[in-house]
């Protein structure tokens, strides 16, 4: 079915301006040598057939390639069936040329004026008077002329055609990156670092260029946060913002373009250099008013990109800047989450959470795992006696003190009110009570704490253990309580 539509374009035209020249002799039968038009319409049915079957007969496609050129030949033999330079066929040999024009390359249109020029030109050599006088010299070089204007002219129209069609379907495939992009963007679950290192690498894809990369606002500088392409070895570079293009469009908020580096002040010129980009897009990520970042590509050629790919860039930017919020947003919660607003510590979901990891890990490593609850004495009397701003003030300052103390690997969460609990992977009893006396030293007059401790005994559940070290923590309390020991800040509770 395809090769029989290609056929008919391709003969549709030839049969068309034959039909039109065959008709045209009705108009004149007085003179006319039917036989040289019976020749004719015969050349115009065989070539016709050998066209219609050169999808299917390769060794006939030069037939259908000639077929414009072969016009010339019937419109000859029809002007001499019927008076040579009177007949009124002139006017029709400007068709193939369109036709060539309309449809083949700049050599065919040249060819396509040549012939057209031969065909008014050789029966003046060939025949002359009476048909062909030698007057009509001026009338061959008109239609020279015409032929090359007209044919030259439906080229470049074609021409132009095609290129608009070319650059609306890159415009097309460009909006299309740009949705798949925007979609991409806008739908992952990335932290900040993640959104800008995607962002950067779409960028990358949606526009020709060597380097992508998003650079951040640190105080006075500039930082490159993420990277794609050629920019990969530049991550974290550092330039002072009002050295840089970059401050400009965090100050600006506005979508800047650069033809030449070497030849634009507003840019660091040596890092330029440096990093390869001889012209670039700068466009801010904006997130309502605020510019979160800006997202550069570049190229190491001079005037390599146009405005249309700038638009492109800066709806991917409105997206970003959005998905670079929520990334920070979500961030945040996540923190919320799992750490207890007041002192910064696990809380304890989260602490609960880890030592369930803990105590996976140590079911298969058999390492010991120690906990300690600490009770922090007196907070109540302090809440009732200067409020619970002074009371929080004391949770802070312990804490902190008892975190210095703890090794990294040490996890330290806040349990509820004045409970405190501390994860201890790898350590037996005798580590565990080395713990204990370093809180001990580490908490500041005139505060104090009880512990209680307890090692996993490989088996327990996390409830079992927790309840373990509950228990001596509260019987140390209520030991020191009833023999009012005041002789440590914090006191250490048997081994459990």
């Amino acid at each position: 079915m395809t090769s029989a539509l290609t056929a008919a374009r391709r003969v549709s035209p030839f049969v068309g301006i034959c039909a039109l020249a065959l008709a045209a002799t009705l108009l004149r039968t007085q003179g006319t040598e039917w036989g040289l038009v019976a020749i004719a319409a015969g050349i115009a049915a065989l070539l016709t057939l050998a066209a219609s079957a050169a999808p299917r007969l390769r060794w006939l496609a030069p037939v259908a390639l000639s077929l414009p050129f072969a016009v010339d030949g019937i419109l000859a033999l029809l002007r001499q069936a019927q008076g040579g330079s009177t007949s009124g066929y002139a006017p029709l040999a400007i068709l193939p040329v369109i036709w060539v024009g309309l449809s083949r390359g700049k050599r065919a249109v040249i060819a396509i004026t040549v012939f057209t020029t031969l065909m008014f030109a050789v029966p003046i050599l060939a025949l002359g008077d009476p048909l062909y006088p030698a007057t009509g010299w001026r009338s061959v070089a008109l239609w020279s002329v015409v032929a090359g204007v007209v044919g030259a002219g439906a080229r470049r129209v074609v021409s132009e055609q095609r290129h608009l069609a070319a650059v609306a379907d890159s415009r097309a495939a460009g909006l299309d990156r740009l949705i798949d992009a925007q979609t991409t963007i806008s739908t992952t679950d990335h932290d900040a670092d993640g959104v800008m290192t995607l962002v950067a690498a779409e960028a990358l894809a949606l526009v020709d260029c060597d380097a992508a990369c998003v650079e951040l606002l640190d105080g006075e500088e500039i930082v490159c946060a993420a990277v794609a392409g050629a920019a990969a070895p530049f991550l974290g570079l550092r330039l002072p913002a009002d050295e840089s293009i970059t401050g400009e469009c965090f100050r600006t908020g506005k979508v800047l373009m650069c033809t030449d580096s070497q030849e634009d002040s507003r840019v660091a010129r040596e890092a330029c250099h440096a990093v390869g980009a001889r012209s670039m897009i700068v466009l801010p990520l904006i997130h309502g008013s605020e510019v979160k970042g800006v997202l550069i590509v570049w190229s190491a050629a001079v005037d390599r990109f146009r405005d249309y790919e700038a638009q492109l860039l800066a709806l991917l930017g409105n997206t970003s800047g959005a998905a670079l919020v929520r990334a920070e947003l979500i961030a945040e919660l996540t923190e919320h989450a799992v750490t207890d607003p007041l002192t910064g510590l696990a809380n304890r979901r989260s602490w609960d959470l880890q030592l369930e990891q803990a105590l996976a890990r140590s079911r298969r490593s058999r390492e010991p795992v120690s906990v300690l609850l600490l009770d922090l004495d007196g907070l109540k009397q302090i809440n009732d006696r200067e409020g619970h701003a002074s009371g929080d003030a004391v949770l802070v300052t312990v804490s902190r003190s008892w975190l210095a103390a703890l090794r990294t690997t040490d996890i330290l969460g806040r349990l509820g009110g004045d409970e405190f609990g501390v994860l201890l992977e790898r350590s037996d009893e005798i580590a565990a009570q080395e713990v204990i006396e370093r809180l001990s030293a580490a908490t500041p007059a005139p505060h104090r704490a009880s512990a209680g401790l307890a090692v996993w005994d490989g088996e327990e559940a996390a409830s079992a253990l927790l309840h373990r070290a509950d228990e001596q923590m509260y019987q140390r309390k209520s030991e020191r309580r009833s023999s009012r020991d005041v002789a440590g800040h914090l006191a250490p509770g048997a081994p459990s």
